[in-house]
């Protein structure tokens, strides 16, 4: 399988590019979930947590990106992935710029 992401492919960029902020999101809803769950109290004073903080999430999942992104324009020499990379990444972008400036 690991194989298969060791190609210079525009399409396993993108795929790349978008499953791993996906997953760094997921985790860290998740742990918002939990915390929300075994402390209640955590929305007493903050309503709007989930409208506050999700468009920061959309953000902080694209940390892992950026990382993945220097890997594989530096080490491996790879520019057809790293630019499908940083395409779903400024795509990202552009949908934190949406969640936070509307909600």
């Amino acid at each position: 399988m690991f194989n298969k992401l060791r190609k210079d492919s525009y399409v396993i960029g993108i795929l790349m590019g978008v499953i791993v902020p996906a997953i760094c999101f997921g985790i860290l809803y998740c742990i918002l979930a939990l915390l929300i769950h075994f402390k209640p109290d955590m929305l007493v004073n903050k309503p709007n947590l989930m409208k506050t903080i999700l468009p920061k999430f959309v953000l902080i999942g694209i940390i892992p990106s950026v990382l993945l992104l220097r890997y594989y324009l530096l080490n491996l020499k790879y520019d057809k992935t790293g630019r499908g990379i940083l395409i779903s990444t400024f795509v990202i972008g552009i949908i934190f710029a949406i969640l936070q400036f509307t909600l």
